[in-house]
């Protein structure tokens, strides 16, 4: 598969899951940023043509979709998966000021994590697991983490797929 083939792949189903658009031309067009959208959200995509066991957020990617965001009037999401372009092994990096206080319970100790200057990097399968020993059906569950000065929320694709939800169409 290349790489176009697996973007292609995976901007579709992040946008059918959700229930949002694919931006014509994925981005590549000028004055048309990110990936998938709706009347909220930008959100730039970015997997993997070979499956692999960590999930790799790069600050650059982020500090791009956020600078984009800002200049459509919207909240930027960073959307990782692990090579597979599927729901379930597919991240989604957002800022954390935008999670009401009341609304989230925090999952502190991301495990099997590495930080570096420029990635964000954590193993899938120990994430889940920890994910899944921690959740909660009525509330926002998250990993917190800093992104060049800023807080963010980490949470997997279907617990943003509940939140946002929650904050829009309630």
């Amino acid at each position: 598969m290349t790489n176009k083939e697996a973007s292609y792949n995976q901007e579709h189903m992040v946008a059918k899951f959700l229930g949002w658009k694919v931006v014509s031309g994925s981005g590549s067009r000028p004055f048309r940023p990110g990936d998938v959208q709706n009347d909220n959200y930008l959100v730039e995509c970015k997997t993997h043509t070979k499956e692999q066991n960590n999930i790799v957020f790069y600050k650059n990617h982020w500090e791009k979709i956020v600078l984009e965001s800002r200049s459509v009037n919207k909240y930027p999401a960073l959307i990782v998966d692990d090579g597979t372009q599927s729901a379930e092994n597919t991240w989604v990096m957002l800022p954390r000021r935008i999670i009401p206080e009341d609304e989230a319970f925090r999952l502190f100790n991301l495990t099997n994590t590495s930080r570096t200057d420029s990635t964000v990097t954590f193993n899938h399968s120990s994430a889940t697991n920890l994910f899944r020993l921690g959740s909660q059906e009525n509330r926002i569950n998250l990993f917190p983490e800093w992104c060049n000065g800023e807080q963010v929320a980490i949470m997997p694709l279907s617990e943003f797929k509940k939140f946002y939800q929650e904050q829009f169409e309630s």
